[in-house]
């Protein structure tokens, strides 16, 4: 896997964090802090200034389901089956860790859930 398709996963995989941080209108501290010592561990591989910027502005927008359905499938279009089986994976095991950071499973969050792992290819 070349270091462009990392980054890609990576990037996509902090957007899906942040979506679901904030679905339930609020964007608890615990659910910032999981995503931030996610970064702070992706530090020790590379250079990670653009998903850090994407924590940093996280207060200033919001991401979308419809956007980040489209943005996974797209990534998923350039991996083969196996390797799309482990991205969805990775990326629903980050999602469920966000989910669970504050403590509470909102409806919204787990309506979201729902529809956005049926909406993977």
């Amino acid at each position: 896997m070349d270091t462009k398709s990392v980054e890609k996963i990576v990037s996509l995989v902090v957007k899906t964090g942040l979506f679901f941080a904030a679905a339930d209108g609020k964007y608890d501290v615990k659910e910032k802090n999981f995503i931030a010592s996610f970064i702070d561990k992706l530090s020790a591989i590379g250079p990670v200034d653009e998903v850090k910027g994407m924590l940093e502005d996280s207060i200033n927008h919001q991401y979308l389901l419809s956007d980040i359905i489209d943005e996974t499938n797209e990534l998923l279009n350039d991996f083969n089956e196996r390797e799309r089986a482990a991205i969805k994976v990775m990326l629903l095991g980050f999602v469920e860790q966000v989910i669970a950071a504050d403590g509470v499973q909102h409806k919204v969050e787990k309506q979201n859930l729902e529809a956005w792992w049926a909406s993977l290819d």
